[in-house]
């Protein structure tokens, strides 16, 4: 018995985005946040702050990578990439984050 060779179902094809559109929507989307971030956050606390948002979404991107099957050795940009990204930044703002930071974390008080 024969079996019919059936058509893969019609999908018009998408255009691709204007790269210039794309780089200034992604530089806005990743600018807004820290915006908000420092006007929101007193300021001996914003780069500790920064540090533990970006470790989170760093984690979150990781398991949504694990969990989707991402590949890991492609040519284009993949969600393990963006979890990179995202841990660079939260150690980069931990690494200058100061100690008198994080005593304020603890006690604001003991801030002079």
């Amino acid at each position: 018995m024969n079996h019919w060779q059936s058509a893969r179902p019609y999908r018009p094809v998408r255009a691709a985005p204007n790269p210039v559109v794309l780089l200034t929507l992604l530089a806005v989307a990743a600018v807004v946040p820290v915006l908000l971030l420092a006007s929101f956050v007193p300021r001996p606390l914003v780069l500790p702050v920064l540090s533990l948002a970006a470790l989170g979404c760093a984690a979150v991107l990781a398991l949504a990578a694990y969990w989707r099957g991402a590949p890991r050795d492609v040519e284009s940009i993949t969600l393990w990439d963006l979890a990179g990204v995202a841990a660079l930044v939260g150690f980069a703002a931990g690494m200058l984050t100061g100690p008198e930071q994080i005593i304020y974390v603890v006690d604001p008080t003991l801030m002079k």
